[in-house]
């Protein structure tokens, strides 16, 4: 369950919802996540740092500034998606 801050917030971040959930992504599993540096917006997680499939991928092509992965020993790679707000 994701929490209320964790929602979409604006008009940007529901049409990047409505493209997942399109997708087959549960909303639960959508979370727009605030960046703590002072020159980075909000970014996408799904799931446990999921990557996207492809389908989904393509559309959201306009949206997705960069994929961020970082590697962790216990759970492999982890990817976050930069937005375009």
């Amino acid at each position: 369950m994701r929490l209320e801050v964790n929602a979409p917030q604006t008009q940007f971040e529901i049409e990047v919802e409505n493209i997942l959930v399109a997708n087959g992504y549960k909303k639960e599993n959508i979370e727009f996540r605030d960046v703590v540096y002072k020159d980075e917006t909000r970014y996408l997680r799904v799931g446990y740092w999921n990557y996207l499939s492809d389908k989904a991928f393509d559309q959201l092509k306009g949206y997705i500034k960069e994929v961020v992965d970082m590697y962790d020993d216990d759970c492999g790679t982890l990817y976050y998606y930069k937005l375009n707000h």
